[in-house]
């Protein structure tokens, strides 16, 4: 039975005996059993697994420490959910190239492509490499964001590129994580 009025436990933090562990989350205080440790011997898949947390928890730390990263994530946090947490779950989270169009690209100087990439957290930064058919780079560089939209950004043809046949689309997190599209010219 849920109970809205408890003073004796409210507020409570820390361990009772080894049969009770007390803390707080978002202002609500949560009764469970303590953690069982057991030494085991963990699979290749299991130790990357792990590996792969340490990076994360690395990287939540190291993005909190930076108070403009830490307000960022606060900003976005709700009430059930801390920054730390937040940033834990975006390292995890790769964005997502949701749609790249190149609408009467010519190969002209000016001629744009346009993507629509989106993140749990936030797009950081979004690089367009237009190649040849033998797959050689003759053009890449930063696509800008949108003043409209964050998830909207635009490459704009810097020279003329009459033998561009496809451009590849890459967009990156606030953590690193990138993918990746390809789109036909």
């Amino acid at each position: 039975m849920k109970q809205n009025r408890n003073s004796i436990m409210r507020g409570a933090s820390g361990a009772l005996g080894d049969e009770l562990v007390f803390r707080q989350r978002a202002g609500k205080t949560i009764i469970s059993l303590p953690p069982v440790f057991q030494a085991d011997n963990p699979t290749a898949s299991q130790q990357e697994v792990r590996t792969r947390f340490q990076e994360a928890t690395a990287y939540a730390k190291a993005a909190l420490a930076n108070s403009a990263t830490k307000a960022a994530y606060a900003a976005k946090a709700n009430a059930a959910q801390t920054p730390y947490n937040l940033a834990l779950a975006d390292y995890f989270k790769p964005p997502t190239i949701q749609k790249a169009e190149a609408q009467n690209f010519s190969g002209s100087p000016g001629d744009t492509i346009r993507i629509h990439a989106t993140d749990d957290f936030k797009v950081q930064s979004v690089h367009v490499q237009i190649m040849d058919e033998t797959g050689n780079t003759l053009e890449d560089g930063p696509a800008t964001a949108s003043a409209e939209s964050a998830d909207t950004w635009t490459y704009t043809l810097a020279k003329a590129q009459p033998a561009a046949a496809k451009a590849k689309v890459t967009a990156s997190d606030l953590p690193g994580n990138q993918t990746s599209a390809e789109l036909e010219l």
